[in-house]
């Protein structure tokens, strides 16, 4: 069952989807790459926790290590190249290669276009579209040559949705799942490549720019809950874990190039 007292109340042990894994999350310490590094090394993975500052408490490996699995963290920026290239050679150095990489990473910025400076854009195009497009080509030579991979993307529901003032945001999510299928159909079949689409969830951090932490009020998030028109509530970070756990496993051994919505139903009305 559960434990209901720790940060993750939905999260079950593992039952070794993973086992014998090696696994790289970025945006590993916070909110749902948190969680999914977590859930990963539950399953059985070894995990490089990737972020670009130490967020949680206890630090994420710190909290995979605590449960007994195993982890190291590196902090990098994933928006350049040189990140990217490093978070790779930690896999390798440490674990000895590379299963799965989930490119979790990301930011917004809530501004009309017409208000956004191009720093603003340019940061959030960067850290979105390039950390997905470095991250992929640091890990591609190492798949290809050992014939086998799986490459997960976050996307958001905001990728088929539009949303008041977020166009960096949104564009660069619709771009990844288009991303996604073009690079399923690129490099299979030997590596699968797919993405998940979160709508609201409730995390304790709201990403900016510059990021920083902003405590949402209860009416935001009340106002948050009546936009999700089947479950009328936030989601969990570990319930995205477990579709993106599904992704990396071999249970979703058919499924490449496919944008998973995981949104409570936040998609399914006009409204």
């Amino acid at each position: 069952m559960p434990d209901k007292n720790n940060e993750h109340p939905r999260m079950n042990q593992g039952l070794g989807r993973l086992r014998g894994k090696v696994a790289i999350v970025t945006g590993a310490d916070s909110g749902i790459g948190r969680a999914t590094a977590r859930l990963f090394a539950l399953e059985g993975a070894k995990v490089v926790c990737v972020d670009i500052e130490e967020r949680g408490d206890p630090r994420v490996d710190h909290l995979i290590t605590n449960d007994g699995g195993q982890a190291v963290f590196l902090k990098a920026d994933v928006s350049q190249e040189p990140g990217c290239k490093s978070m790779v050679s930690a896999a390798k150095e440490n674990y000895g290669g590379l299963d799965i990489l989930f490119l979790n990473a990301g930011t917004g910025v809530r501004q009309k276009i017409h208000e956004m400076s191009n720093e603003a854009w340019d940061h959030v195009i960067q850290l979105n579209l390039y950390g997905i497009y470095h991250g992929v080509r640091a890990a591609l030579p190492l798949f290809m040559d050992q014939g086998y991979g799986n490459i997960i993307c976050t996307a958001s529901s905001l990728g088929v949705l539009a949303s008041p003032r977020y166009p960096a945001y949104s564009a660069t999510k619709a771009g990844i799942i288009n991303l996604t299928r073009q690079l399923a159909v690129d490099y299979g079949p030997e590596v699968r490549v797919n993405c998940i689409c979160p709508g609201p969830i409730d995390t304790n951090r709201v990403r900016e720019f510059p990021p920083r932490a902003r405590p949402v009020t209860d009416e935001q998030k009340t106002a948050s809950e009546k936009r999700v028109a089947g479950l009328h509530r936030l989601g969990l970070s570990e319930e995205v874990a477990y579709c993106v756990l599904f992704l990396a496993s071999d249970e979703s051994s058919y499924v490449t190039g496919h944008a998973l919505v995981v949104d409570g139903g936040q998609t399914i009305s006009a409204q």
